[in-house]
């Protein structure tokens, strides 16, 4: 399961307060934390900053290379903005995101092939909001044989299947789900399946329980990535748990090494 720590996201307040205060010892204690978790990558957004996200995310970005040697997911939809921040992200880096919007992909898709970084892959049409089980396959078809053909490794690929909030569509939880299963039923193991767990519990009190029960549920339909709080103790004990009963750590040696006393 590859773990893509969502918590230096400027869209939750006190990342955005710090950010926007420039609160240095603030933002250094929160990296340094994310660094001794299990996060495999470090999801960095400055959106909330539309005036001057590039000079912000850059910011942000030196000091958690400062602070941390983890993986980077630069997040945002401007590629003029991952263009800026790019060169200084590090190595291992994924680019979060791209769609089919002709502009977008083949601006992102040229970072990605000059920086040798992964994509994470938005499921949906040029000009809407997916409506569909139907309209995510056929944008994930789209988005796979375009990024194979432009040179990028099958591994290198996130497909991120849109999940709605369950707050605005009982039924997002469930669409969800069977998204998952479509999408790892076509593709290869290779192809990593990405969600936002926050997305779906998004406008809900005790976002935490939402959270945890869709995690497990999606990672027995097939998600193999996902970007959560990875300073939530509780929910990455669940996700051992979860790969043990997915039968994803062989003779449960993730989990032994977790929790068997010393």
């Amino acid at each position: 399961m590859i773990l893509i720590a969502e918590n230096l996201n400027s869209s939750i307040p006190s990342v955005q307060q710090a950010l926007a205060d420039w609160d240095e010892k603030a933002l250094t204690a929160l990296v340094a934390r994310l660094d001794k978790s299990p996060a495999d990558y470090l999801d960095v957004n400055a959106g909330m900053f539309q005036d001057r996200e590039a000079e912000v995310l850059a910011r942000l970005v030196a000091l958690v290379r400062a602070h941390s040697a983890k993986p980077l997911v630069l997040d945002s939809p401007d590629p003029a903005v991952l263009a800026r921040v790019c060169p200084d992200a590090g190595p291992g880096l994924l680019l979060n995101s791209i769609t089919l919007e002709k502009h977008r992909f083949e601006a992102t898709m040229a970072l990605a092939l000059e920086h040798q970084a992964g994509l994470i892959a938005l499921l949906m049409p040029e000009d809407h909001f997916p409506r569909s089980l139907d309209e995510r396959l056929q944008a994930a078809e789209q988005i796979f044989e375009a990024t194979a053909r432009a040179g990028l490794p099958p591994d290198r690929l996130f497909l991120d299947p849109m999940i709605q909030p369950v707050s605005t569509d009982d039924q997002a939880g469930r669409n969800a789900l069977q998204a998952i299963r479509a999408l790892r039923s076509r593709f290869p193991e290779g192809v990593h399946l990405v969600a936002g767990l926050s997305n779906l519990s998004y406008g809900l009190p005790a976002r935490r329980y939402i959270n945890r029960a869709f995690l497990l549920q999606a990672m027995a339909c097939g998600l193999d990535s996902a970007l959560l709080d990875t300073l939530d103790t509780e929910l990455m004990a669940l996700c051992k748990a979860g790969l043990v009963m997915a039968g994803q750590d062989e003779y449960c040696q993730l989990y032994l090494e977790t929790f068997r006393p010393l």
